[in-house]
């Protein structure tokens, strides 16, 4: 994988790129790669408009992936919109496959994160063998995942807290769609090979294909083939494997910034320990997370299994809000990366900034839709009085505290883009787990506060996590900027 030719030598060693060579990686006429404007912008003039340009892909992308949950969501429950196991035993799984997300979100952090500091550095030599190197590594953990996670099926969803129906349907529903979470963790190399070099149409492109498909095949296999929630699972393995045939192709045509060699020899376990060193804190960034829903939905079950269902229902609904935040985040992380890698410091501090007061000003108008439309919305998705109550309380309290989130997830994603992880996962373990886990359990158990301790256990977690990023990537950026 290299912007060159394919052949290496010991006679010939790679030379890092001249800047005229940098300046027209974007220009070659290999197939709708950027143009030398759009590359250009990255590094020179107003933050804004290319901050935008490289978001809105994203956004789209996760928007119509985040439709096929919505849709997912709307298919179970009309399976038999009277009984709540359904919606329910898919939400226990629900941590799993955030396990499998956080895999995968780590194998694109790890391998864009290098990408762009490679591409700002003009580094051929770390380009020519990201690609393969982060596929082994892929590979390898998805083969193992997906065995362990068959083989313990049934103590795993056990430990997860269902019971009955919800036992049923949380097995089913885990058995059929482990082999998408192996393909999820491999596709997203090449989707962080795309999203570090800022080709952000691609990314858009591969994730409206796994939605659409989703979302078309859903009922096929839930309702008309009988299948129910293990339909669901069908559904999702056979639009992974429709976007693979859609990402595949892109590399071995070459129409990318970063190319594929798909040769043994470009693997090297210098770039594969870079990709682990940034990817491995992301991982275990969303493992935070995963255990955040596994902690919190054993608290809300214990309080009331009719809390649980809302409790997921709101779920989907604060994936919505955060959309922009993680496309934000994805774009502040090319544009960060990129710069740092061409040691333009004070570029990057704005970047960051900017980053920000975008991203507040996006998610305080959305979660404002949200609140006010709450009880209209959650009644679409159940007829139980109870389960609209739970759901529009939460929505009402809680939902403004994730303005704050953003300043800690733009302190994340800049640490993670110029491939300081630490810092980057020490933020996510203050939102997710250091704050809103012990408090929440205190303010339930101690306090007896009921659901209402959950809630206030997220707020904290956003608060005080925002304090600290900020506080963090201020003075990490003021070292470099003098």
């Amino acid at each position: 994988m290299c912007w060159y030719s394919a052949g290496r030598s010991k006679s010939h060693p790679e030379k890092p790129m001249s800047k005229s060579e940098g300046r027209s990686a974007g220009a070659q006429k290999n197939g709708g790669v950027l143009s030398p404007r759009e590359t250009e912008d990255i590094f020179k003039g107003p933050i804004l408009k290319p901050l935008i340009r490289l978001s809105v892909p994203i956004y789209l992308g996760l928007l119509s992936q985040l439709m096929y949950y919505i849709a997912d969501t709307i298919w179970i429950s009309r399976i038999d919109l009277s009984d709540p196991s359904y919606v329910g035993g898919v939400g226990i799984i629900f941590p799993l496959l955030f396990a499998a997300l956080a895999i995968s979100s780590g194998m694109l952090i790890g391998v864009g994160s290098l990408v762009a500091r490679s591409i700002g550095a003009r580094d051929r030599k770390t380009l020519s063998c990201v690609a393969e190197s982060g596929l082994l590594i892929a590979g390898t953990v998805s083969a193992l995942v997906t065995v362990l996670c068959y083989v313990y099926a049934e103590h795993i969803v056990f430990s997860l807290g269902a019971r009955g129906d919800y036992f049923i349907h949380a097995l089913e529903y885990l058995r059929f769609i482990l082999p998408a979470a192996g393909m999820m963790i491999i596709g997203n190399v090449f989707l962080g090979l795309l999203q570090g070099a800022g080709q952000m149409r691609k990314v858009m492109i591969a994730m409206i294909i796994t939605t659409s498909i989703n979302i078309i095949l859903d009922p096929v296999f839930i309702f008309l083939l009988g299948m129910e929630v293990k339909g669901a699972g069908i559904a999702t393995v056979i639009a992974q494997a429709v976007t693979a045939v859609y990402l595949v192709p892109i590399f071995l045509k070459r129409k990318t910034l970063v190319k594929v060699e798909w040769k043994w020899r470009n693997i090297d376990f210098i770039a594969m320990k870079k990709i682990v060193a940034v990817g491995f804190p992301q991982t275990a960034g969303h493992m935070l997370l995963a255990l955040n829903f596994l902690i919190f939905n054993k608290i809300v079950v214990s309080i009331d299994q009719l809390a649980l269902t809302a409790f997921s229902i709101c779920g989907r609904f604060d994936q919505v809000l955060l959309l922009p935040l993680l496309a934000i985040a994805a774009a502040v992380i090319t544009m960060t990366g990129q710069n740092f890698g061409r040691k333009q410091y004070v570029r990057v501090e704005r970047i960051w900034r900017t980053g920000v007061f975008l991203g507040m000003a996006v998610i305080a108008c959305i979660a404002s839709v949200i609140v006010i439309f709450a009880p209209t919305l959650f009644s679409f998705f159940t007829t139980i009085d109870a389960v609209v109550d739970y759901s529009v309380r939460q929505t009402r309290l809680v939902e403004f505290s994730y303005v704050l989130a953003v300043i800690a997830d733009m302190g994340r994603a800049s640490f993670q883009a110029v491939g300081k992880p630490i810092p980057a996962l020490i933020i996510t373990a203050l939102r997710l787990a250091l704050i809103p886990l012990p408090i929440a359990y205190a303010l339930v158990y101690g306090a007896g506060a009921g659901v209402y301790g959950v809630w206030y256990g997220i707020i904290l977690g956003n608060l005080f996590s925002a304090v600290a990023g900020s506080i963090w990537i201020r003075s990490f950026l003021t070292r470099r900027t003098g």
